[in-house]
């Protein structure tokens, strides 16, 4: 055949490739990837996961430390809160240290400890990936008194006005956050560098 696909011959026949097959078998070889692109395409990637990795951990403890100074800012305003409705000292103590949680309760005898007969109100759990630091006044425990005001424990409707701090930094070093408890009893949240965290 001369115009056709097939060529006759006389040990056989001879096929010719249409125009077609020709451009598909060309396009396969230009799209195809070769062994040095390959992996420079996977050298390119490990670079991008190299650098991208870091900077999500780093989001991720910054939107932990951010929650859990926001977590504590909620318990002593709750505790201040209940203070005020019940007419009596409520108390916020830890539970151990901060990093293991706190306990919120009514504190009747005004001793700040929670005793057999104490209603206690609310309770948080070990804080991970935080430390939670607060400066002598606020070692143990925070306590209020009916009118919203903080004072050390031993009477119940005064004592000694209960101001400081707080701070509430990543386990792993970077920027945190203080809690700052004024004497009126008034709590609020001031960002802080990683080496206000990193100083005792």
């Amino acid at each position: 055949m001369n115009g056709g696909h097939l060529e006759y011959a006389s040990a056989g026949f001879v096929m010719h490739p249409s125009s077609a097959t020709t451009s598909w078998m060309i396009n396969m070889k230009q799209n195809g990837l070769t062994l040095v692109e390959l992996l420079f395409t996977l050298l390119i990637l490990a670079l991008l996961l190299g650098i991208g990795i870091p900077s999500f951990s780093s989001q991720i403890q910054s939107t932990q430390t951010r929650t859990s100074a926001f977590q504590l800012l909620e318990a002593v305003n709750s505790t201040r809160t209940l203070a005020i409705s019940q007419g009596h000292r409520a108390t916020m103590r830890h539970k151990g240290d901060w990093n293991g949680g706190w306990q919120i309760f009514v504190d009747s005898n005004d001793n700040g400890l929670l005793d057999e007969g104490e209603r206690l109100i609310s309770e948080a759990d070990r804080l991970k990936g935080v430390q939670i630091t607060g400066n002598t006044p606020l070692r143990q425990y925070v306590s209020f008194i009916p009118n919203g005001e903080s004072r050390h424990i031993g009477q119940a409707d005064s004592g000694a006005f209960q101001a400081g701090t707080f701070n509430i930094c990543p386990e792993t070093g970077g920027a945190g956050y203080k809690l700052v408890l004024a004497r009126s009893g008034r709590a609020r949240i001031d960002t802080i560098s990683a080496d206000e965290c990193s100083s005792p």
